[in-house]
């Protein structure tokens, strides 16, 4: 019986191939302390950013799979660092679709436009592990073919009860298109 030669890989091998996860939580830490509140991430339904978000991911983990796998000639590590870049990557995906790439989409937005949008109804959702809320209001464009999409916008808190105490009808959203494309919601009147 003919036995296969282990493959011995260097001791950085699989650090190396968690970063396709590790790196994108750094970047959103390192946005977090240095940039903050200061760029717009609120994001219109129906302008996600999603796509971008899995190109990032799919870039990430072919670079790192790469620089994991260049000076080890034995395949069964490349196909195994591959399935571990790509496990990885799917982790990291979420983050850079509503981590990174939000801000970077609010770093520099275009001109600005007010729509007037009907107010469905306004929703509360709580945080797990807390006992603070998310506020949410269901809006649909006023007129068809509205710069801003309907669905569920994420809403400041005194927004959600001037809404609620005044019960309007309808409501005017300020939009703008963020440096990736994606509609981002800069006021609520």
């Amino acid at each position: 019986m003919r036995q296969s030669r282990r493959t011995i890989v260097p001791p950085s091998f699989f650090p190396k191939l968690a970063l396709p996860f590790a790196l994108p939580i750094a970047i959103t830490l390192a946005l977090v302390v240095l940039v903050g509140e200061a760029w717009p991430r609120n994001i219109a339904p129906g302008s996600g950013l999603k796509l971008a978000g899995l190109l990032a991911t799919a870039v990430l983990a072919y670079g790192v799979w790469w620089w994991a796998v260049r000076s080890i000639p034995d395949r069964r590590a490349h196909r195994m660092a591959a399935l571990v870049c790509g496990v990885t990557g799917l982790m990291g995906w979420s983050v850079w679709s509503v981590g990174i790439m939000p801000s970077i989409n609010g770093m520099a937005l275009g001109p600005e436009q007010t729509v007037t949008m009907t107010l469905e109804r306004t929703e509360a959702t709580s945080i797990k592990n807390s006992r603070k809320q998310h506020h949410w209001a269901w809006l649909q464009p006023a007129s068809p073919g509205s710069a801003a999409g309907d669905g569920r916008y994420f809403i400041p808190e005194a927004t959600y009860q001037r809404w609620n105490e005044e019960n309007p009808r309808s409501v005017r959203v300020t939009i703008a298109e963020g440096l990736l494309g994606a509609q981002v919601v800069t006021r609520y009147e």
